[in-house]
C-alpha cells in the first residue's frame, strides 16, 4: 500500500472542538445534542490486519455497508492503493470512511471522493467536521451515502460554508445466493461466443455512452477501472463492442450498456449473467446501484434474480464552496 502505516491520530485543536463555537440558534434540536458531545478521536486504519478485521466486522451491516465493504475488501486484494480508512473508535467502531490518501500527491482520480458508512449520526457528525478527516478547502463528492445521512450532511455543508447537490438517489440490487440467478447462456450460444473483455482502446466508446462521463475525467475514470477490474462486452462482426458492462472499484456492477440499434437482443441481460459468474469465483458480492428513475435496468435485473435492498437509498451528493 502506498499510504503511510500510522497507528492512529488524535484530532488536532481546533477542528473538532472548533464546532462549539458555532451558533446554535438556528440548529435542529439532535444537531444541538451532539453538539454538546466531547469530540472523538480519529484513527488511520492502514495496518493490513486491522484493515482484514475491518472488511470482516462490515459484512455484520450489509446491505447499509456494502458500498464500504466493498471498498475495503478491494483494499485489502491489492486493487486499491490510493485510498485509507478513517473510524471514529477502534475496534468498536461506529463510522467508517474511506477517503484518498492524504501522502498521496499523485491521486488525481479519486482525490475529490468519500465514501461513508455509519451506524450513529453523532460520530458521522464529529469526523465530518474534522478537518483532519474531510479536505474542506477543496470540492469532493460523497460517493454513495446513505439517504437518511443527507440532512446532517447538509448541516455540516452549511457550518463549512458548502453549498451540496443531491441528484436523485439510487436503489442496491444484491443477488443474495448466486443459486439464483436465471443464466439465460444456454439459449444465447452464438452470442456468447462474442463475448469479450474491454480494453483501454474501448475506453473512448464507453465514456461517450456514459451518463455521467462523455468528458476528459469521465475517461480517464473509465481507463482506470477497465485496467485494474473486470469488464466485458459483446463484439460485433468486426470486433467492436456493441454492449458492456465494467465494475467499479468498489465491486459494484456499472456503466451497463447496448448501443440502440442493438437493443432487445439480450445482449445486457447475458453480460449481467456473464459478470456475475465471474464475481462469484472471485468472492466478491454481486450487487449494484440503479437510480431511482431507472425502471429498465430494475426490471432487468430483477428478472434475473436480483431483489431490491428494502428501505435503504443511496445518494451521489457534490459539495462546493460558498461562491465568493
Amino acid at each position: 500500500m502506498s499510504c503511510s502505516n500510522y497507528g492512529g491520530l488524535t484530532s488536532a485543536p481546533g477542528s473538532v472542538s472548533a464546532v462549539q463555537h458555532i451558533s446554535t440558534r438556528a440548529l435542529p434540536l439532535w444537531l444541538k445534542v451532539i453538539l454538546s458531545l466531547p469530540p472523538r478521536t480519529m484513527f488511520l486504519l492502514l495496518n493490513e490486519e486491522k484493515l482484514l478485521i475491518l472488511e470482516k466486522a462490515l459484512q455484520n451491516y450489509l446491505p447499509a455497508s456494502i458500498k464500504t465493504y466493498g471498498t475495503i475488501l478491494n483494499i485489502n486484494r491489492g486493487k486499491i492503493s490510493d485510498l485509507e480508512a478513517v473510524v471514529d473508535s477502534w475496534p468498536n467502531f461506529s463510522t467508517v470512511i474511506c477517503r484518498p490518501c492524504m501522502k498521496d500527491e499523485t491521486n488525481n482520480l479519486v482525490e475529490s471522493t468519500l465514501t461513508v458508512f455509519s451506524k450513529d449520526q453523532s460520530s458521522l457528525y464529529h469526523l465530518l467536521m474534522d478537518d483532519n478527516v474531510v479536505n474542506w478547502t477543496t470540492s469532493f463528492t460523497f460517493g454513495g451515502i446513505n439517504t437518511s445521512f443527507l440532512e446532517l450532511v447538509k448541516d455540516v455543508a452549511a457550518c463549512k460554508k458548502f453549498t451540496i447537490s443531491i441528484p436523485n438517489s439510487s436503489r442496491v440490487m444484491i443477488l443474495e445466493e448466486p443459486e439464483d440467478l436465471r443464466d439465460i447462456t444456454p439459449e444465447m450460444t452464438d452470442v456468447a461466443s462474442r463475448i469479450s473483455c474491454l480494453d483501454p482502446s474501448h475506453a473512448q466508446i464507453v465514456n461517450r455512452n456514459w451518463k455521467y462521463g462523455n468528458d476528459d475525467s469521465g475517461l480517464q475514470f473509465v481507463k482506470s477501472i477497465l485496467e485494474k477490474f473486470p469488464s466485458y462486452c459483446v463484439l460485433d462482426e468486426t470486433d467492436n463492442p456493441v454492449s458492456w458492462i465494467l465494475t467499479y472499484q468498489y465491486g459494484a456492477m456499472g456503466l451497463l450498456y447496448t448501443l440502440p440499434e442493438h437493443r432487445r437482443k439480450g445482449f445486457a441481460k447475458l453480460l449481467v449473467t456473464k459478470m456475475v459468474k465471474v464475481l462469484q469465483n472471485l468472492g466478491q458480492p454481486i450487487y449494484c446501484f440503479i437510480d431511482e428513475e431507472n425502471t429498465k435496468s430494475y426490471q432487468l435485473f430483477e428478472k434475473l434474480g436480483f431483489k431490491e435492498a428494502p428501505d435503504i437509498r443511496f445518494s451521489w451528493s457534490w459539495c462546493r464552496p460558498f461562491q465568493k
